[in-house]
């Protein structure tokens, strides 16, 4: 974590001083690099489908048809980034974050953004079919995901924002029922926590064989909802639960095999004991990778499916949606793991990436309505345009837009936000204290882990990286769930 806690707190008790002035500096540059790739994914999957390469014979054609694997990251860095601060929370015994600041400052994030987006769609590709009230309301509450034939044009991509909106006012929810799974010591309290998180990545496979099987009564849409992502969601949910372990209190050590920094035993602690075929598949960054490459393979040959719209028999669709899960958790573990991250890690770092990863939700916003502008007013053919030149076109209509939507719309948001939140430090004890919430677990659990020896760090201590980031690490993402303390901007 970032700052030292008193002595007297090496017991894991913190005092109130300790609360009000312990930061959970847990950012993770490398998460914003994620995001870029993510989005980029998203963007050549839409690309290559609308070029009309993806109904090709191109080598490349199957592997982009799958690279809509964008969301099913972004779904897990939403479960990880944003359930964080609750596993810390229950985890070490303490209240939870506020829920209404928390709901407050997930509405300001996606919402001014999206609403600057969906304006220009309606009016410009969707007025003539936007005849009552309700027309309007459905896509700009994020609702159109339960109402057939409401994806307005330009702004079908947004059907994954909609889920994720459903997400966030969920995750609440699924913290009281961590909080009330109990546990007499923060260990026991944790391995409840990791089985929430196991039951929702059932619950959500449960779901997609369901909703794909030929005699199942819901709706078409139903594939779409929430339900149909807990597994995504939840992988996040159990990785924030494995970066919240509590430390040992015999000051664990990392074996050597997992970053090469020590040697020695730490047997109470849960990634030392991780099987070793399991740590390699999940920790080792290069490999991890790899076999997400390997998967994603997998996933664009024949057993996932047809390419484009045609739809697809459910074993295939779930086969795809079991495929998604693994490379997102491949992908995501390595860099919140207790690793170094290696190449992936330095790669997500460069300057580039990392900024077109502060403006990925801008690029996840627009890129529809540049595809959209191509072709209606470049004369660009839908479905027979070359591939590269519509990428080249989208991106550099694209990426502008993206930035003026952060400058414009996000960062100006963010400053309100900073300056509501000040205000309401300012009404009384009992604001200040609601923000300690966030931070207290945090330095309860580095107060835990102060008697273990520098230089073996326990797991918490490794698992964060200090820097004062300004933007958001995924989409939708927001800093107050992962740094307390200070303007955050999922």
């Amino acid at each position: 974590m970032s700052r030292p806690v008193r002595p007297g707190a090496s017991n894991g008790q913190v005092g109130e001083s300790a609360s009000n002035n312990a930061r959970a500096d847990s950012w993770l540059p490398a998460l914003e690099g994620l995001r870029a790739v993510a989005v980029l994914g998203v963007v050549v999957h839409h690309v290559s489908f609308l070029s009309g390469l993806t109904n090709s014979f191109s080598v490349l054609a199957g592997l982009l048809a799958r690279l809509d694997v964008g969301v099913a990251i972004f779904f897990a860095l939403s479960g990880f980034l944003l359930y964080r601060p609750f596993a810390l929370a229950i985890i070490s015994g303490q209240p939870q974050p506020p829920v209404r600041r928390y709901l407050w400052h997930r509405a300001l994030r996606i919402l001014p953004g999206y609403w600057a987006m969906a304006a220009v769609a309606l009016v410009w590709l969707n007025i003539d079919y936007l005849r009552s009230v309700w027309d309007w309301a459905i896509p700009l509450l994020l609702a159109q995901i339960y109402q057939p034939l409401r994806l307005p044009v330009g702004m079908e991509q947004t059907w994954s924002l909609a889920t994720e909106a459903t997400f966030y006012l969920a995750l609440p929810v699924i913290a009281v029922l961590g909080r009330r799974m109990g546990g007499r010591t923060p260990l026991g309290r944790a391995r409840r926590q990791l089985a929430l998180g196991a039951v929702l990545v059932l619950a959500g496979l449960t779901w997609n064989a369901y909703a794909h099987g030929p005699d199942s009564p819901l709706p078409g849409l139903a594939v779409l909802w929430l339900p149909a992502f807990l597994d995504w969601f939840g992988i996040g949910i159990v990785l924030a639960v494995l970066a919240s372990w509590p430390p040992s209190p015999v000051a664990p050590v990392l074996r050597s095999g997992l970053d090469g920094s020590g040697s020695g035993r730490g047997d109470e602690d849960l990634w030392s004991r991780t099987p070793r075929g399991l740590r390699v598949f999940t920790f080792a960054p290069g490999t991890s990778w790899l076999i997400a490459g390997a998967l994603l393979w997998i996933a664009s040959t024949p057993i996932a499916g047809p390419r484009g719209v045609e739809p697809a028999r459910p074993i295939e669709s779930i086969t795809e949606h079991l495929v998604f899960l693994l490379v997102a958790w491949c992908v995501i573990a390595p860099l919140v793991g207790p690793g170094s991250g290696g190449v992936p890690r330095a790669f997500l770092d460069q300057p580039v990436i990392r900024f077109l990863g502060r403006i990925s939700y801008g690029i996840f916003l627009w890129h529809l309505l540049a595809i959209e502008f191509c072709i209606r007013v470049l004369g660009l053919t839908r479905m027979n345009t070359p591939f590269w030149l519509l990428l080249v076109l989208t991106l550099a209509l694209t990426i502008p837009a993206a930035t003026a939507s952060y400058y414009l719309v996000e960062r100006p948001t963010r400053r309100l936000r900073r300056f509501l939140q000040r205000r309401d430090d300012r009404t009384g004890p009992g604001i200040v204290a609601a923000d300690a919430l966030v931070e207290t677990p945090v330095a309860a659990l580095q107060g835990a882990a102060a008697s273990g020896p520098a230089e073996h760090p326990t797991l918490p201590a490794r698992l964060v990286t200090s820097g004062d980031p300004a933007e958001a690490q995924h989409q939708g993402g927001d800093r107050d769930e992962e740094q307390a303390g200070r303007d955050r901007d999922q």
